[in-house]
Parts: C-alpha cells; structure tokens; sequence
C-alpha cells in the first residue's frame, strides 16, 4: 500500500520500463518519508540508525545453529520488538539489576554499566573480528598494550595487528555506541552515523597518543547498537574480506556478505540476552 500515492506518478516511469524493483523502491521511499516526516526525534534517530549500510545484515542471515548463525525465539523475538520500536516493558518499570527506573524503548537496558552485559558485547564483537583477522593470516594478537612503556598499564589496543599497513602495526579500538543518548540524538535524527562518527572522534582523541608512542596506528571500529558501522571500520571490514577471500580463494562479495552477517548477528544476539536480562516479564517483553 502507498501512504503518499502521487508520490509515484505514471510520468516517473515512462522513460524507463518500470521493472518491478524500481516500483518496490519507489514505494519504500514513499513509505519511509512518510513516516520519517511525522515521526518523533526519538524515532528519527531509530529510523536513521537502521536504515544504515550493513546495519540490517542480521535479517538477510540464513539461521544454522550449528554455524552459531541463529537466534534462541525469545531473543528473535525481544530483538525484533526492539528493532522495530514497539514498548518493551512499562515506562518506569525498576531494573531488576540496578533498580533505576527503565524507559519503554530498551535503552536504559542497552546502555546502563552493569553486570557486565556491555563488556560481554564488546567481547564478542573483538572475538569476532579477530577470528576473521585469522582467517585472513593478520596474526592478531588480543588486548595489547600494557606493560610496554614505563608506569603505562593502559591497552590502547583490542586487538593489535602487527604488519597491517606499510609493516605498522593497527591497533584496532572497537566501541558499541547509543545514538539515542542525549548527547547524540538530535544529530542522530538527522545524519545517518553520527554517533559513529563522534564515536570515532573521541576513540581518537583518547589513544592517538598513547598508540603513537608505542609505534602503533590507532583505529577506531565503532558500531552502533542498531548495527551501523562507522566509516574506519567499514574500510578496516573490507581490507580484511579481501585478505581473507585471497587466502581462502572465495568470491570477495561472499567474504564481505559473511563478515558482516556474523558480526551483525553477534551484536544483536547479546542485545537480545541484555534485554531479556532486564525484562521484569520476559514473555511480556516478547509478546507482540
């Protein structure tokens, strides 16, 4: 159904054949701005964060357990609540783990620093992207950096990859970042990655130093937690899927398609766990 119908007009299609999936895009656009141009600045930033490059790879996965590419129910369920922006619990409802008072939409449950839940999630992303810097022969080493300069125990690098560009090493600095925190939301509603982008900006301006005393490259690989990635990251994404369709001898588009469907799936699986974590009722956060 078309929200805008002369958005579409029958002029639009005449100098070309209206294939079908011109007309689909048409209507989705149609469909988009209608309801972007009416929505509040929370749901803006929600529709700018999902709509990114690569941020919706999660939903194109093919489910086999046995790869770890699937989602419990109840995790497809809670992600798909959150995703789409329905309620997830009552305003106001207490966290069972902390106790602030939780708002409807999940993101007191994603941000909020306790239990371990956003270390958990970011564990599992450098997990992630260093079995692929493996697959590409990167030999990548884990959580690096302390101990080698003196009264210096900071680890500027979640994962160091020794001979990345012109024999420096990379220090790869990867970060889950909120585009609905308030400092970003405003932005966030109006330019797809923004968070990212600042995200990148403050990485940066905490580990350029301290990286470049060690002889290192500091690169930020920040995601948001709808699943766009920042713009370092992406070409660090697809240096590593062209080593990696060398080494294995795959088509690169199939690489970059697998990379992208796992670390999308991984993140969205510990926003699921993290969420149904904090959920009073898990059937009730489920329930559509």
């Amino acid at each position: 159904m078309v929200s805008q119908p002369d958005a579409i007009s029958v002029e639009s299609v005449l100098d070309v054949p209206p294939h079908q999936h011109a007309l689909s895009s048409h209507i989705d656009e149609a469909d988009f701005n209608s309801l972007f141009s009416d929505a509040t600045t929370v749901t803006k930033a929600r529709l700018q964060a999902i709509s990114a490059p690569q941020g919706h790879a999660w939903l194109k996965v093919q489910p086999s357990p046995k790869l770890g590419l699937a989602l419990m129910p109840d995790e497809a369920q809670v992600i798909l609540k959150w995703w789409l922006g329905l309620p997830l619990t009552p305003e106001g409802t207490p966290c069972p783990l902390c106790h602030h008072n939780m708002d409807a939409w999940g993101h007191h449950m994603l941000t909020f620093r306790s239990e371990g839940d956003v270390i958990t999630r970011h564990n599992q992303l450098r997990d992630c992207i260093a079995d692929f810097c493996h697959k590409a022969c990167l030999s990548p080493q884990i959580e690096k950096g302390s101990g080698i300069l003196p009264k210096d125990q900071s680890r500027p690098a979640d994962i160091l990859v020794p001979n990345w560009s012109l024999s420096r090493p990379a220090a790869f600095d990867i970060k889950v970042i909120n585009p609905l925190n308030l400092q970003f939301i405003q932005e966030a509603a109006q330019t797809c990655g923004h968070a990212a982008e600042m995200g990148e900006e403050a990485k940066h301006s905490r580990n350029d130093e301290a990286c470049a005393l060690r002889g290192w490259s500091c690169i930020p690989l920040v995601i948001e937690v709808f699943g766009g990635w920042g713009n370092e990251a992406i070409n660090v994404l697809l240096t590593i899927s062209k080593k990696v369709a060398t080494h294995l001898c795959r088509p690169l588009n199939e690489v970059i398609s697998n990379i992208y469907s796992r670390l999308s799936l991984t993140l969205m699986r510990q926003n699921a766990r993290t969420i149904l974590a904090r959920c009073v009722s898990p059937n009730a956060c489920c329930d559509f």
